[in-house]
């Protein structure tokens, strides 16, 4: 193998794809719901940069206000004429419990600076996150990804490391005890509202309106982590739309449209540590003017009439994939939103990450993967993964996509591996 500087060739390892037919899969070029290989073939595009491009990649009204923005200077280093306009414009959109923003680079800094935040309003330091879920790549918050022996369904020993502990989504006997353990240590529940990394398990809204409850009783912090699902549902928080009421919340990837950049936003309350200088906020590109001409671009293309194709979209899609299956005798699901979904070989999606884990079926995702691939479709290749949809994906990619499908399920079928 030929030496690479940079390792494996990629900076982030999780967008590496694995091999099909001893192909390497490197991207030329972005447009629209496509994908074109270093080879020249066109792709239906399903990751779209993990979720971050909803509007779809290099969106024409976002490419013209990031153009204007690298040429006007994309970095002052000073206070911006643009900041301010960004975040209302982004705050507009969610709703009026939430009143102020920040903004940061990646949502694992976004992640990292709501439990600042929640610790110094609190005077707490015990921030408690959802087995399963993916708060970022800071190593306090990796406790309990998706395969850590400390997630494990089968370990009833709740871990408390670096200030961090967990607590078993859709199972509130779990956060009843957490709170009873815990409660007065709490700064922070921290919770995706829709947990991607566990292959889009939606907590129910019983369990969040209980935990809710238990926080605002027990004077303890909520945190919604958006970053990955913020926007999919339509505007406004998604978190309020299932039944939890955060105080803080961090949004990344689709309010920027590929531009890097997210923020934490939340009550007027929760954002008084920061106004007081009680927790600073620093980062050389927070705030600058190419990621909020991004932002503000973004936030002018969701309107209903585009979540009303998003969602159209995505609904037509689930049903091509569990109808190509069904017509090979195979029962699948599809389990989170029409924007960003899962699929599942069982008849009713999980639950619970215990569930999750005992119905995953790796070798079924591989062939689907695999067979995709050759039918001109990319998908991530995880049976923790998600297939992410976009403005951009129309009746030519549809097609595409059910022709990719049924050409998979025969050879899951074929294979005889469920």
């Amino acid at each position: 193998m030929k030496h690479m500087t940079v390792p494996l060739g990629i900076s982030s390892q999780p967008r590496t794809l694995p091999d099909v037919d001893g192909e390497t899969f490197i991207v030329a070029s972005s447009k629209g719901a496509r994908l074109t290989d270093t080879a020249g073939r066109s792709f239906v595009d399903y990751g779209m940069a993990m979720g971050a491009c909803l509007v779809g990649h290099a969106h024409p009204a976002v490419v013209t206000a990031c153009t204007g923005a690298l040429e006007n200077g994309p970095m002052p280093g000073f206070r911006n004429n643009l900041e301010e306009a960004a975040g209302e414009a982004l705050v507009a959109l969610m709703g009026p419990r939430i009143e102020r923003i920040t903004f940061v680079t990646t949502g694992t800094e976004a992640v990292h600076l709501a439990c600042r935040m929640a610790r110094g309003t609190t005077g707490r330091r015990i921030i408690a996150k959802a087995a399963g879920g993916y708060d970022g790549w800071f190593d306090p918050l990796r406790l309990g990804n998706v395969g850590s022996p400390e997630a494990d369904p089968a370990n009833n020993d709740r871990p408390l490391k670096d200030e961090i502990t967990l607590f078993r989504v859709n199972d509130i006997p779990d956060i009843e005890k957490l709170f009873q353990e815990h409660g007065a240590d709490l700064a922070a529940i921290l919770v995706e509202p829709m947990l991607g990394n566990t292959a889009c398990l939606v907590p129910d809204r019983a369990f969040f309106e209980r935990l809710t409850e238990l926080a605002q009783a027990n004077g303890t912090m909520i945190i919604s982590d958006e970053v990955m699902v913020g926007l999919r549902l339509g505007r406004g928080l998604v978190s309020e739309q299932l039944g939890l009421m955060p105080d803080l919340v961090t949004m990344g990837k689709a309010i920027g449209s590929g531009i890097a950049v997210a923020a934490v936003l939340g009550t007027a309350e929760a954002f008084k540590v920061t106004e007081s200088g009680q927790v600073m906020r620093f980062g050389t590109y927070h705030g600058n003017p190419l990621a909020m001409q991004a932002v503000l671009s973004t936030m002018g293309l969701l309107d209903q009439p585009f979540y009303d194709r998003l969602n159209g979209y995505g609904a037509a899609m689930r049903d091509a994939i569990t109808g190509a299956f069904a017509e090979e005798g195979i029962v699948a699901r599809t389990s989170g939103f029409d924007a960003a979904f899962s699929l599942w070989f069982c008849d009713a999606v999980p639950k619970t990450l215990a569930e999750a884990m005992q119905r995953s079926r790796p070798e079924a995702t591989r062939i689907v993967y695999e067979s995709l691939r050759r039918n001109g479709v990319v998908a991530l290749p995880s049976p923790w993964g998600r297939y992410f949809v976009s403005g951009e994906h129309g009746a030519a990619e549809l097609e595409i996509t059910r022709t990719a499908f049924a050409a998979a399920a025969r050879a899951v079928a074929a294979a005889d591996v469920l």
